[in-house]
């Protein structure tokens, strides 16, 4: 029987995925969306009543919450991934201390810089806690790193869940990463080692590795990732997508085409944005295959609002193929209105929009 993991991308799930990978174990994700505050939500509770996360389900029906809880089940339950050393030995010590350091201590910090309102009865003083939350997290993460010794792990040449744990916190926004990676050297080492590894790669590319503006050379890389894509639709919608015939050395050239890639420089994913009639347009999301329906193609999306609102724009719009049902449905669980349908040079197109933020 498999294990349930209850999480969401970038969360304290992210650590149990990389062990339960280590491990080979095989378990089913359920995502519970943060940002749409699902974790608060009664049949959720029923599941969690702190309605919060993770929660990791046993195969015989055990219900475990808490991180810490969750990677001390997981090292009892799988003993031969080694996901910790051997008890009673002083790396096994060490491990634990510093795992319950992160759990306790940067825990703390991460609730107080994300939740600054719950700390203080003046709504006024929550810049001020939050302000005061990342200081100390700073603070704790340079003393963590003053006591690592040589690597390229926490414990050596070793991994451990704890190298799982640093991996994924240290990339929390109340660091932030930049920050951690400049200022902690052996936290820096941890997190490329780990990042690095077969259990982790894929998740580091989901979660972690940047969108950053796509190169002239990679050109052709991307060309090939779109048809890579976009053939599956092809049947589908009886010829070949609009995507699939783009202009991506116009597009690179023109700063409209953001990339991420695999920790090998292989390209994972792309998002290509463009302004026109004084509106934000999210022209085309492509995923590679081999990353597809693990949550890349959501943080593109993430990613071009984010990008729309940077620019000063309040709202984003995009078109897809009419017969792209699951484009539309998932477009239409992030938030997106259609405002309309026709024909678009040769493609019958339903048009959304939606309204950004400040």
């Amino acid at each position: 029987m498999a294990w349930t993991l209850y999480g969401d991308w970038n969360s304290g799930a992210t650590i149990l995925e990389i062990l339960l990978n280590e491990a080979g174990a095989p378990f089913a994700f359920r995502q519970v969306a943060i940002a749409r505050g699902r974790q608060l939500a009664d049949d959720f509770a029923a599941i969690n009543p702190m309605r919060r996360l993770p929660v990791l389900v046993a195969p015989d029906g055990t219900v475990v919450t808490e991180s810490l809880a969750c990677i001390l089940v997981l090292a009892e339950h799988l003993p031969d991934a080694r996901l910790l050393p051997p008890p009673a030995t002083r790396e096994r010590a060490v491990a634990l201390r510093w795992m319950a350091f992160l759990a306790g201590e940067l825990y703390g910090a991460v609730g107080r810089f994300d939740y600054p309102e719950r700390y203080t009865a003046d709504p006024a003083g929550a810049p001020a806690v939050r302000e005061a939350a990342m200081a100390e997290t700073r603070r704790l993460w340079s003393l963590l790193d003053g006591q690592l010794g040589p690597g390229p792990y926490t414990l050596g040449e070793t991994f451990s869940a704890l190298d799982a744990q640093i991996l994924v916190m240290s990339r929390w926004a109340n660091g932030p990463a930049e920050w951690v990676d400049t200022h902690c050297p052996r936290i820096l080492d941890v997190v490329r080692a780990t990042a690095a590894r077969p259990a982790a790669a894929a998740l580091w590319t989901r979660n972690y590795a940047p969108v950053r503006p796509a190169r002239p050379d990679e050109a052709s890389a991307v060309a090939a990732l779109v048809e890579t894509a976009y053939a599956p639709w092809v049947p589908a919608i009886g010829q070949r997508p609009g995507p699939m015939d783009d202009d991506y050395a116009r597009r690179i050239a023109r700063g409209e085409a953001f990339v991420v890639a695999e920790a090998s420089g292989a390209l994972a994913g792309l998002v290509v944005l463009e302004q026109k009639d004084g509106a934000f347009w999210l022209d085309n999301v492509a995923v590679a295959p081999a990353h597809a329906g693990r949550g890349l193609g959501r943080r593109l999306i993430r990613f071009a609002e984010a990008e729309a609102r940077r620019r000063g724009h309040d709202a984003i719009r995009l078109y897809t193929h009419q017969r792209m049902e699951r484009n539309v449905a998932l477009y239409r669980d992030l938030g997106y209105i259609e405002t309309g349908r026709g024909v678009a040079q040769g493609f019958a197109r339903v048009f959304m929009e939606k309204r950004l933020a400040g």
